[in-house]
């Protein structure tokens, strides 16, 4: 018998997967760690790869959606975004998402940055976008269960803080964009801090 190189391990010596629904997969892996390892099962969800956005509208607010999320039992406060159609490019959906959920069209958005979610469990991407032009859609009309609310920039940086903003690929997203220097810092960072 060849013996497998030794750089060759951890690897998934065999998978199995159970379709859930339309959105979900489960993924069983047998993971081995040497040639001599019978292995242990790990399992993940695979699903689509989603979007999200960050944009700031001509007075510099920042809409958020508030939507009940069933997995938390609660509303929660989120960046626009949603679920690629098809073979849809991610640019393209970002943009159409932002128009569809809060009302802003945009004219140009840029890459901000591309995140595996959850590394443990899940095994999609998340494509992520900030436009910094964009202006309200003529007659647009908010989808049922999706609110959007504005916020000013000092006031999202004080919901993260406070825990009300809380989707932690969102806040990826936030922390990116001041990095990158998109957003302006907070005015008054050490006295949101120190709260």
């Amino acid at each position: 018998m060849n013996e497998i190189a030794p750089d060759s391990f951890p690897r998934i010596a065999s998978s199995r997967t159970t379709r859930l629904s339309e959105w979900v997969t489960l993924v069983e892996n047998r993971v081995v760690a040497s040639a001599h390892d019978a292995g242990a099962i790990y399992h993940s969800l695979a699903t689509a790869d989603y979007i999200s956005i960050l944009a700031l509208a001509p007075d510099g607010r920042v809409p958020l959606v508030r939507q009940f999320r069933p997995a938390l039992d609660r509303f929660t406060l989120e960046f626009p975004g949603g679920m690629r159609e098809g073979d849809e490019e991610p640019i393209a959906c970002a943009v159409r998402e932002l128009a569809e959920e809060v009302g802003l069209k945009a004219a140009i958005a840029q890459p901000l940055a591309l995140f595996h979610p959850d590394s443990g469990r899940l095994g999609n991407r998340m494509w992520t976008f900030f436009a910094g032009d964009a202006t309200p859609v003529p007659g647009w009309r908010p989808e049922t269960g999706v609110a959007c609310l504005m916020v000013g920039i000092d006031e999202l940086y004080t919901l993260a803080l406070e825990g009300k903003f809380d989707h932690g690929p969102h806040l990826a997203m936030l922390g990116m964009a001041a990095i990158k220097g998109l957003l302006p810092p907070p005015r008054a960072f050490g006295a949101i801090v120190s709260r």
